[in-house]
């Protein structure tokens, strides 16, 4: 994880990973596909957010080729 990343969950008290997050967050880091399900609240969305954030930290996208790609099932959690 990106230390400025670290460092601004930290300062939002977030410094303890819910299970999900310990569990998905080496393989999203490394690149590779995963599939988590868990209650509402059980810390998916960081999860899987976290990972893309630190992966893309100090990229551009270029013309047509975007750094990522996020599906999500409500509007909530789209915004």
């Amino acid at each position: 994880m990106p230390a400025g990343l670290l460092k601004a969950l930290t300062a939002q008290g977030v410094t303890t990973p819910f299970p999900i997050q310990a569990a998905t967050l080496p393989d999203s880091l490394a690149g590779r596909d995963l599939l988590g399900r868990g209650r509402t609240g059980s810390g998916k969305t960081l999860a899987f957010g976290l990972a893309l954030l630190a992966r893309t930290a100090g990229l551009r996208a270029k013309p047509k080729a975007p750094l990522a790609l996020v599906l999500v099932p409500t509007r909530e959690l789209a915004q």
